[in-house]
């Protein structure tokens, strides 16, 4: 069954009722709602998770397929009047992104939408953009349950699934977190009560050492001054002086036993944070959202050389795409390996291999799922085993959602990659497009996660050249802390890092961080922009949560004299 809206195009008379009884639609061509005759859906009473449609998304007067990549698609309904006479509301968000590029996903009902015989008051889907959580919406189309006589136990009530999910999460992070804090603190108070031992013999030790010391040099100098090789004075300042050295060694031990123990009560969040760079290495010549892809070893030095003094590493991205219908790693690893040694002698760590593959659903279906995962790992294994560094940590599946996700059918295959590299001894993650993405993937792709990297670009302002300090680290905090307190609930020791952070220098960018195509009118060339939100993120509660920061749009960063000393200042512990 498929249902297909334009959303353009599709249009119906208003109505204006004095209720929601009053409120009646018809449904066919001609009718009061003027939309495809045949997007209708029909079930029965008690039908449970079985009911699926198919929709298609389009837009215009050729009806062209809607771009629905980032966005929740979320049913919205309200059902028939019971014999209470209320109305129900079911809003659901478990549909499956079947192709994003082409407007198409698939949808299957709760049972919860099938508890009320009778025809809907109103059914629509609801478009949520992830970016900024602006929303669009299809016109209503005719849903309707039919009776059964025979099985009809259900109790209708509202149904709401993201509240109910973040509802379940919450709990299930209240449990584990007190076990977790358990567990910290029987470990932490065994380290005390090992650290308090210690100190105690430390004592002992000290005492009795003290008193052997003390008797010796009493004995000293009752013999030196029985045979008057000293005078009594240059006894007394030698007796003094060794007992002096004895203190001052006594001293330092005892200090640094007492900065043990207060060390382990003393955690802060205002450590510095490690600031890596996202690489644009290539060997093709091929623009980016993040630049240009630089294509010579040459140029990769000339990178390196300018972002060596400012940050302490850099992740390498790999990119992987269908062409000559295989599966393939597109960088010359040969330059790599000679760009990852010269980075390495300008003082510069490997945070990370990055692996990028926006291959479609479509694409991967053609090519066979599990030949696809197998070719996808293949290559990674061929990065790993052709580059010099042993241990870098493995960042794969950037943003794919429509893979990890907990409704996707290819969460299965997204593991078995993970847990065959875990078997090999790799640190793997996933750098998720956003807070809110992590929560929605696979529960085991979050626990097998070694870290959690968030893609993390925020809505500021519409303010353009008006956007203050203020307004930035406020926004920052806006869109992330609360999100970030919650992730942090649910796995306390994972590591939380900004996979990326950066922003176009172009005052516009401040209302969309994540795009790179604005209006020349609102460029900057002084690199302000990227100044100020760098300042931002570091002035805002939100980064004393986060253990890390990968830059990206780094070349924007470049252009700003105050931000290459902000980042020399703050590499060298200044700020």
């Amino acid at each position: 069954m498929e249902l297909t809206f334009n959303l353009t195009e599709d249009r119906r008379e208003p109505l204006k009722p004095q209720s929601l009884k009053d409120f009646e639609l018809t449904f066919g061509n001609g009718s009061g709602v003027n939309v495809q005759s045949n997007n209708w859906v029909q079930g029965r009473l008690q039908m449970d998770n079985l009911r699926q449609v198919f929709v298609n998304i389009q837009q215009g007067k050729a009806n062209e397929p809607y771009d629905i990549t980032g966005y929740i698609l979320q049913f919205c309904g309200r059902t028939p009047f019971d014999g209470k006479q209320q109305s129900y509301r079911v809003i659901d968000n478990s549909s499956v992104v079947v192709d994003g590029l082409h407007g198409r996903f698939r949808y299957t009902f709760p049972a919860q939408a099938f508890a009320v015989a009778g025809t809907y008051k109103q059914a629509y889907f609801r478009l949520i953009r992830l970016s900024d959580y602006k929303c669009i919406a299809t016109l209503e189309f005719d849903l309707s349950v039919l009776e059964d006589f025979v099985f009809a136990d259900m109790v209708p009530s509202d149904y709401i699934s993201p509240f109910n999910d973040i509802l379940n999460q919450l709990l299930d992070g209240e449990k584990k977190f007190k076990a977790d804090t358990q567990t910290l603190y029987e470990e932490a108070a065994k380290r005390l009560n090992d650290a308090a031992d210690q100190l105690l013999k430390l004592g002992a030790d000290v005492r009795s050492g003290l008193q052997e010391a003390q008797q010796g040099i009493d004995n000293l100098s009752a013999k030196i001054k029985d045979n008057h090789i000293f005078t009594e004075q240059e006894a007394d300042a030698f007796k003094q002086s060794l007992s002096d050295q004895l203190t001052n060694s006594v001293n330092q031990k005892v200090d640094a036993a007492i900065a043990e123990i207060k060390s382990y009560g003393l955690a802060t969040t205002n450590i510095r944070k490690q600031i890596v760079y996202n690489g644009y290495w290539s060997n093709l010549d091929l623009s980016h959202s993040g630049g240009v892809y630089t294509s010579t070893l040459d140029s990769i030095k000339n990178e390196i050389d300018q972002m060596a003094p400012l940050v302490d590493g850099v992740t390498l991205i790999f990119r992987q795409y269908i062409t000559g219908g295989k599966l393939v790693v597109l960088e010359n690893l040969d330059t790599f390996k000679q760009a990852i040694a010269y980075a390495k002698s300008k003082g510069l760590s490997i945070a990370g291999y990055k692996f990028h593959c926006e291959t479609s659903i479509d694409d991967i279906k053609s090519y066979g799922v599990s030949e696809f995962f197998a070719a996808y790992k293949a290559n990674v294994d061929k990065v790993t085993s052709a580059l010099p560094e042993a241990g870098v940590p493995l960042i794969l599946f950037n943003e794919r959602g429509d893979l990890y996700g907990a409704t996707s059918p290819y969460s299965g295959n997204v593991r078995n990659v993970l847990q065959d590299l875990v078997s090999a001894t790799f640190k793997v993650n996933i750098s998720f497009q956003s807070l809110q993405d992590f929560v929605s993937a696979d529960p085991h792709v979050q626990e097998i996660v070694d870290s959690i990297l968030i893609n993390s670009y925020a809505r500021i302002s519409d303010k353009n050249r008006e956007t203050t300090l203020t307004d930035i680290s406020t926004g920052i905090d806006v869109n992330f802390y609360n999100m970030a307190l919650y992730v942090h609930s649910l796995y306390p020791k994972k590591p939380l890092i900004m996979s990326e952070f950066g922003i176009k220098n172009n005052w516009a960018a401040f209302d969309e961080t994540w795009n790179w195509n604005f209006s020349s009118v609102y460029d900057d060339p002084t690199g302000k922009v990227s100044y100020l939100y760098l300042r931002g993120l570091m002035q805002s509660e939100t980064i004393k949560l986060f253990d890390g920061v990968w830059l990206w749009f780094y070349a924007d960063l470049l252009q700003s004299d105050a931000g290459k000393e902000y980042l020399r200042a703050y590499k060298k512990g200044v700020i």
